[in-house]
């Protein structure tokens, strides 16, 4: 049965509790600032003050480059923007990205939406951008972001040791990936 989408603002892939949405620099550029400089988000992403201003120009470029794709991920109740989920380093050669996912509204952690945002984004790339690998790169202390990928089959490949400064302390990153081919045998594709 197809969910009514009418209410929502331009989804693109649809889930259960959640949407993928375009993001619209002019108006979730606050919402990006905000997230990018959260001390505990920032701990695992951007270390660089981002204002609004810097905000919507950053967004603006993203969507002009043709290596890195950007959702923001709304709840299907009522349109709020509780995060980003994207693909970057986008090789369309050897079919390969790279995924990551921030759930920057904090009343919106710990409920799943972060592993249902992931798995409609490996949807997207498996059988829409038609990859063959996505790797995940996750500070050894994000411990919820590299089991999150886990659960959502990524296979722990190795770590990057001593990869990232952060706060004083260098810390070791763990890469993991899931194959179009594990995708495909472990997921029932909805048409």
């Amino acid at each position: 049965m197809a969910q009514d989408t009418s209410h929502m603002q331009n989804p693109f892939i649809v889930g259960e509790r959640i949407y993928l949405r375009p993001l619209e620099p002019a108006q979730d550029n606050h919402l990006y600032s905000t997230w990018m400089n959260d001390e505990e988000i920032r701990r695992y992403f951007s270390i660089y003050p981002t204002s609004d201003t810097r905000g919507k120009e950053r967004l603006e470029l993203l969507y002009k480059d043709g290596k890195h794709i950007i959702f923001g991920v709304a709840l299907n109740e009522n349109n709020r923007l509780i995060g980003l989920v994207g693909l970057n380093d986008i090789n369309y050669i050897n079919q390969s990205a790279e995924f990551y996912i921030i759930i920057g509204d904090r009343s919106a952690w710990g409920k799943g939406y972060g592993t249902e945002a992931t798995k409609l984004m490996l949807r997207y790339g498996f059988m829409e951008l038609n990859l063959n690998r996505i790797q995940s790169h996750a500070m050894e202390d994000n411990v919820g972001g590299w089991r999150a990928d886990e659960k959502a089959g990524f296979k722990y490949e190795g770590t990057l040791r001593e990869a990232v400064q952060r706060f004083g302390k260098y810390n070791d990153i763990r890469v993991s990936s899931l194959l179009r081919s594990e995708y495909l045998q472990n997921t029932h594709i909805d048409k």
